[in-house]
């Protein structure tokens, strides 16, 4: 387990970490430790690119939506999903689901609105009259596919009536993929007429999408009812065109019993395996404990490319509560978590590595697990694994409003892991960068294009309180450093 050094908010020996100071972007600073040390590989790959927007820096507008998912296309154009309340005065109530307008935006790759994209730089569809956005992925011909849970506008006057739609009906909430081509067009060759169903559910879950080596979405949903403390997730899978692929998803009473269960909150179609192989994890929700070191941890679960059939897993314990989560494909083949893990206030990014067939690699970090002390109000916002196989883990800690404001400040951090899982923190690279100023961008998110640069997302309010998505590109690896 490794602690940081950076002044009062961290305590540990010191030389272990060093606090950003000579080099500016986003708001970050990142710069070289250690005696004699000049220029390192975070400062480099956080140097602004000065040709995207304006100085390095796009903007774009989203109002008042729900916060967009986010995809970059590999020539660097970024894709901002999203959906507005297209009523702003209908009426509202609790649990009340207003129509809204989806839209999907493609910024090109200078930073500007692509104006050639769907009309005018944005696509526009609706699924059935409510949408919430959860996924965008590629596939390999440029097809553009959008995760969506959508349900009828229904209103609701209270939390003991239930939500009923025009008709008077209680609604059902569609977990679908719609396809949009290259140029923002909804892709009438894909699902029927764009639209794939994927599940009908009676509650809202969480949605992933991944996109197989032969380029089949695979769609991945909790079902659980966490008050009843009953858990579990489903799979369905498409055909490349959107269509059901019925085998893999009614699977046969012969498939042998799960390693575990738990809610889907993530899903990762391993591109390194050439059968395909599926990762899914879960967690039991709604639990509290009063030793947080009898918390299971993370139900991950390996399942068979061409069968949803989970072959092999089970539970990974990190010793403490699991909170957020990611899994990242690793270059061996195998993949990665990457958690923010509590006991109590103290708090950790816990990295874990597995091999592909769902087992730890004990000769990573600590018997397979990597710990890295953080104070309890940081987050962990993304997470990646490069070619070298060192790690990058991008997060935010949030800071009390300054004296007469209740204005929110953030601070970004960056953590560098090597492939061991050890801090990297020597002449060649640094352990953890914090930016030196807390501001009101909150950090959202790390994509990078085919390229190597990396496009950091930040979003704040604008003096009418509507959402603003901040865009910065750095060089990223497109130096040739990592």
């Amino acid at each position: 387990m490794h602690r940081l050094d950076t002044g009062r908010i961290f305590q540990r020996p010191r030389h272990h970490v060093w606090l950003a100071s000579c080099l500016v972007g986003v708001g970050l600073t990142a710069c070289g430790g250690g005696s004699g040390s000049t220029t390192v590989a975070l400062s480099d790959a956080l140097k602004v690119d000065t040709t995207y927007g304006e100085a390095g820096v796009a903007t774009f507008p989203l109002g008042t939506p729900s916060f967009a998912s986010l995809g970059v296309q590999p020539d660097g154009r970024l894709l901002i999903a999203g959906s507005r309340v297209a009523v702003p005065e209908a009426p509202s109530g609790f649990g009340s689901l207003l129509a809204t307008q989806t839209f999907v935006v493609r910024m090109s790759a200078d930073g500007n609105v692509d104006r050639g994209f769907g009309q005018n730089g944005e696509a526009r569809f609706s699924v059935k009259g409510y949408e919430s956005i959860s996924d965008v992925r590629l596939q390999a011909d440029g097809r553009i596919l959008v995760a969506v849970q959508a349900h009828e506008p229904c209103f609701s006057p209270s939390y003991q009536t239930r939500c009923l739609t025009a008709s008077g009906e209680p609604g059902t909430w569609h977990h679908t993929v719609v396809g949009l081509t290259a140029n923002g067009a909804v892709d009438s060759t894909f699902g029927t007429q764009g639209i794939a169903e994927g599940f009908l559910s009676t509650n809202f879950s969480n949605l992933a999408l991944a996109i197989q080596p032969d380029q089949k979405p695979v769609l991945l949903t909790s079902n659980d009812r966490p008050i009843l403390q009953v858990f579990g997730r489903s799979l369905r899978r498409l055909s490349a065109d959107g269509i059901p692929d019925a085998a893999f998803n009614q699977p046969t009473a012969s498939q042998p019993p799960a390693p575990c269960e738990a809610s889907g909150a993530a899903v990762l179609a391993l591109l390194a395996l050439r059968n395909g192989s599926i990762i899914t994890a879960g967690q039991l929700g709604g639990r509290l404990y009063a030793d947080p070191r009898s918390d299971p941890g993370l139900c991950v679960a390996v399942h068979a490319g061409a069968t949803q059939a989970q072959t092999s897993g089970g539970w990974t314990s990190f010793g403490a509560d699991l909170e957020e989560y990611q899994l990242a494909s690793h270059p061996d083949g195998g993949f990665v978590v990457a958690a923010r893990t509590c006991a109590g206030s103290d708090c950790h990014l816990s990295v874990a590595k597995f091999s592909a067939n769902g087992a730890l690699d004990t000769s990573f970090g600590d018997k397979g697990i990597e710990r890295v002390a953080l104070p309890a109000n940081y987050r962990l916002k993304s997470f990646f694994v490069q070619s070298d196989e060192s790690m990058k883990a991008f997060g935010a800690i949030e800071e009390s409003a300054a004296a007469g404001t209740t204005a929110r400040r953030f601070r970004a951090v960056w953590t560098s892991l090597t492939g061991n899982g050890a801090l990297a923190n020597n002449d060649t690279n640094v352990a953890t960068s914090i930016q030196d100023r807390p501001t009101s961008a909150e950090p959202r998110e790390v994509l990078r294009d085919g390229a190597g640069r990396w496009l950091v997302i930040s979003s704040e309010e604008d003096s009418a309180r509507n959402l603003v998505l901040k865009v910065v590109r750095t060089l990223g690896t497109s130096t040739g450093r990592s």
